[in-house]
């Protein structure tokens, strides 16, 4: 039987869910799940047609009567429905809730109404952000949660369903105020600002200010500012009596209860000390005599009394029996009884309180008397007909300058002493000639101020011209008489004299010849005397030298070593030195001359190439023969180990520098290129000092940096090439401006490398065979060519140029034309406006750096622009040389080029060139080196590019 939708429906309602989709297939509908739902659709229509339709307040019994029917049967049903009476099934209670905390009222009722109201003050309420209302499943329980309570939710909250209602008041305990930063105790100065000031955790509050428990109103001197959470009090022009105590009351509705914070203020005068008096302490030092009593009386001002310390020479004075400190409220007094020299210094008062501080400085000057002059006192000459002597100024005058010095002198052995001089304080030597030869003299010297004269500075025994003594020995007599010797008489006379007299009258007299004869004493008396003695000139002995100082090698080559000395500082003067070596296979020292060194320095010769050798030397005289001194160690006869190196002060051969080798031991020599050792197609040759590379034939690969390593045991050195093998053709461009032809063509590396390279332009119309100069002193790769004439074609000519000669032509391969603008008569002429074409002075490629090898020329150039034409000026540090006669210059077409010929050391430095028109200035400079021997890396200078297939030759001699 084929069945509608309806009554699948019917057949669906009695069958279990699990076997929907069977039954479905059974019946041929295959659309089972659209099916379920519209039978879940009828029993939800049915169930809310019964919910609308019954209602009911009291006690009710309803009868339900169902029937049912299908194709076979029908079937009878009943339902019975009993209603009970709606109640709240506990009272809605009061609630009290700390601030910010959520509120939740619940209440449950008997039975599921349709209209439950939640109230606030009589006000519905609806479900938001603030009040969350939430039912139950069954519908029996309702919940009123109030999220982030405030004081403004105090109040009563009401229930409401059907004709029944319930209130409960909602209480709010408000957060304790607390201060996250209390008030602090201030200290100001009077008439200063105090600012007392205070955090609180809330910005909700009322707040009250109290000094010393009396309220405070915002007036001039007080100022109240509430900002958010801060607080702050200002007090202005702060006087004595604003000090108390200060308290800051907050307080919040809802809350009795007061929140505060207390602090003290302080208003306190800081020692000052007036400046006048500051400046007369600075500028007028105390001074007082030695002896007498020092007072030093300070004022001030402070409130309240501030700790006083004086300080001498930054050291803290203490009272003791000569130093007394007073102090009262306006002054500080320092007394120093029987002060003397060593209280002179610098004396400091300080003040401290603790609102400040105030410090006064000043000199305490004590006059007396000076310190003796220092030191020894030196000889400067001392003979037999005068005594010159040099000492020292004292160390302390006194407080006041030394006048002058006075000299006095005794003979030795007297006591008397006797004023022989004054000298003026500006003079610290003194001479005298009244002094007799051979005797011995003791002089002092006094400092005088006008305080008094000093104590002296003595002198030792000093002998006017050195003494002369003669010893003399003799054997005791062979018979003493029977009596032992008690004792010789020694006697001299002159030569040629008969005149004895004893040894102990006079002193021997220099260059005068004596014999001496000698008696023994004993208790009967003197004896016969002795023979005289052969004759002696009283003079003094000639001593041995010294040691001789500073040997030390200054040269050495393979074959000689070259050494240098000084004289020795002890003994006499030497007339001669002999100088003595050893090989180090030997221990035989051998003289070096025949006959004593005069000088000191002498070279060696004829000796063994790199064999080691050691030498000392010794000083002689009449008086004999010096210490030997040897040289610490031995030398081998080489050059002196050096690094290697390379000269390169030789001038340019043709297109190649001249790079002599040097080094000891010589060096290896290693080719490379690009960092890698040369192989294969080079041709290397090596000397003893120069070294040559060779490629026939070169290619372009074989551009790149080519290095000479030179390396020994005492270091290396390298020297780099840059070698480039190729030609670019020119590139006409065609520019918008008429009758002109820019160029341009790759770099050559002379010119990148060389500052005096540079290109020439030419151009040639193509009807003849004459080359013209189109421009020269070109130093960029591309160049416009103006004044070409329309309608013509032209070829064009690149030569690089430097001060070697001209490299190889560089040509346009076709003729370039220049064409005609034909409708260029044809246009309708606009309205002509004259521009303004003036602009300021501007360089457009400054001035580079230059380094140039001494004795060549340096040319520099820089390009600039302005209209009108700049004048030029030229600088060399901060001198202008524009009309120098050593420099020559010339500046055309916007070009300016600076020429030094054969430049010195004395060239070096900073270049200016500075130009100026009436629309602004610039200046550009550039750094001169000058050096004598290069040790930077160059390039190498060729006349033109390599090309592919020429020779490739690197040298170095």
């Amino acid at each position: 039987k084929v069945v509608d939708e309806k009554e699948m429906l019917e057949i669906l309602s009695k069958v279990p869910k699990k076997d929907f989709e069977k039954v479905c297939m059974e019946y041929g509908f295959t659309d089972f799940r659209g099916l379920l739902k519209k039978l879940k659709e009828m029993k939800k229509k049915v169930e809310v047609e019964v919910s609308d339709t019954i209602s009911f307040k009291n006690t009710l019994h309803i009868h339900f009567y169902f029937l049912f029917f299908t194709p076979a049967h029908s079937y009878l049903s009943s339902v019975i429905l009993t209603d009970e009476p709606l109640s709240f099934l506990a009272e809605l209670k009061p609630l009290k809730v700390t601030e910010r905390q959520t509120a939740v009222f619940e209440i449950r009722l008997s039975k599921k109404v349709p209209n439950f109201t939640w109230k606030f003050n009589g006000k519905e309420l609806k479900r938001d952000d603030k009040y969350e209302i939430i039912s139950s499943d069954d519908g029996l329980t309702h919940t009123l949660k109030i999220k982030d309570v405030r004081p403004s939710d105090i109040g009563e909250i009401s229930v409401e369903a059907g004709d029944l209602v319930q209130k409960a008041p909602l209480i709010i305990e408000r957060i304790p105020i607390k201060f996250i930063s209390n008030l602090k105790n201030v200290r100001v100065k009077e008439k200063g600002k105090a600012c007392l000031e205070c955090e609180l955790t809330s910005k909700d509050v009322t707040l009250k200010w109290l000094k010393n428990g009396v309220a405070i109103q915002r007036s001039n001197k007080y100022s109240m500012n509430h900002e958010g959470k801060r607080a702050e009090l200002i007090i202005d022009d702060a006087e004595l009596t604003d000090s108390g105590e200060y308290t800051v009351i907050a307080m919040q509705d809802n809350d009795p209860k007061e929140y505060y914070s207390t602090a003290n203020v302080t208003v306190e005068d800081p020692p000052v000390i007036d400046e006048s008096v500051l400046e007369l302490l600075a500028a007028h030092p105390v001074t007082v005599k030695a002896g007498h009593t020092a007072n030093i009386k300070i004022p001030f001002k402070a409130k309240p009394m501030p700790k006083v310390s004086w300080f001498k020479d930054g050291i803290e004075v203490t009272e003791e029996q000569k130093i007394v400190m007073e102090k009262t409220s306006n002054y500080a007094l320092l007394t120093i009884n029987n002060c003397v020299r060593e209280d002179s210094g610098n004396i400091m008062l300080k003040l401290k309180s603790d609102c400040g501080s105030a410090v006064a400085n000043l000199f305490l000057n004590v006059l007396d008397k000076p310190k003796p002059p220092q030191g020894k006192v030196e000889l400067l000459e001392r003979t037999g007909k005068c005594i010159k002597m040099k000492w020292k100024a004292p160390k302390d005058n006194g407080g006041k300058q030394v006048t002058h010095f006075i000299i006095e002198r005794k003979m030795v052995g007297k006591r008397s002493w006797i004023k022989v001089g004054e000298v003026e304080s500006k003079h610290t030597t003194f001479a005298t000639d009244k002094v007799e030869e051979g005797r011995a003299y003791q002089f002092r010297i006094f400092a005088v101020n006008s305080e008094g004269m000093s104590e002296p500075l003595e002198t030792e025994e000093v002998f006017a011209g050195e003494p002369i003594a003669i010893t003399i020995t003799w054997n005791p007599p062979a018979t003493d008489g029977g009596s032992p010797v008690q004792g010789y008489i020694v006697e001299r006379r002159k030569k040629g004299s008969n005149l004895w007299v004893p040894v102990t009258k006079d002193p021997v007299k220099e260059d005068t010849e004596y014999e001496f004869r000698v008696t023994a004493v004993n208790r009967a008396g003197p004896g016969q005397p002795s023979m005289p003695s052969s004759s002696v000139i009283a003079k003094d002995p000639i001593k041995p030298p010294g040691l001789v100082k500073g040997l030390h090698v200054i040269d050495s080559c393979n074959s000689s070593i070259s050494l240098a000395w000084e004289e020795p500082d002890q003994g006499d003067l030497p007339s001669g030195y002999i100088l003595e070596m050893r090989a180090e296979d030997t221990k035989e020292w051998t003289k070096c001359t025949k006959i004593p060194v005069s000088g000191t320095v002498y070279t060696v010769g004829g000796l063994q190439e790199r064999q080691k050798y050691f030498f000392r030397i010794r000083a002689v005289n009449e008086g004999g023969v010096g210490e030997p001194v040897e040289l610490e160690e031995g030398v081998f006869a080489m050059p002196p180990p050096a690094p290697p190196k390379f000269d390169l002060s030789a001038r340019p051969l043709l297109y190649f520098p001249i790079c002599l080798v040097q080094g000891s031991p010589p060096p290896t020599v290693t080719w490379l290129k690009d960092g890698v050792p040369t192989k294969g197609r080079e041709s290397i040759t090596k000397s003893k000092h120069h070294s040559q590379f060779l490629i026939h034939s070169t290619k372009r690969f074989d551009s790149g940096l080519y290095q000479i390593l030179l390396k020994n045991d005492y270091g290396e050195a390298h020297y780099d090439i840059h070698v480039q093998i190729s030609r670019g053709p020119i590139q006409p461009l065609v520019e918008e401006v008429p009758n002109t032809v820019t160029l341009k063509w790759d770099h050559t590396p002379d010119v990148m490398d060389d500052g005096h390279a540079h290109y020439v332009i030419l151009k040639r119309d193509a009807s003849t065979a004459t080359w013209f100069t189109a421009a020269e002193k070109v130093y960029s790769n591309k160049y416009t060519v103006t004044g070409l004439l329309p309608g013509r074609k032209y070829f064009f000519r690149v030569i690089a140029r430097n001060d070697i000669g001209d490299s190889d032509p560089l040509d346009s391969k076709d003729a370039w034309h220049i064409t005609k603008d034909k409708e260029r008569f044809n246009f309708k002429m606009k309205e002509y406006h004259e521009k303004d074409w003036r602009h300021a002075a501007h360089f457009i490629t400054p001035l580079k750096n230059h380094a140039v090898c001494r004795g060549h020329d340096c040319t520099m150039s820089c390009a600039y622009i302005g209209n009108p034409r700049p004048t030029v000026t030229l600088y060399k540090g901060n001198v202008n040389i524009t009309a120098h006669s050593k420099f020559w210059y010339n500046s055309t077409s916007g070009v300016c080029t600076l020429m030094i010929p054969t430049v010195t050391s004395k060239d070096s430095g900073d270049y200016t060139i500075a130009i100026e028109n009436e629309l602004g200035q610039e200046k550009c400079s550039c750094t001169l080196t000058v050096y004598g021997k290069l040790s930077s890396p160059l390039a190498l200078f060729f006349g033109n590019d390599s090309l592919p297939g020429m020779y490739l030759h690197l040298g170095c001699l």
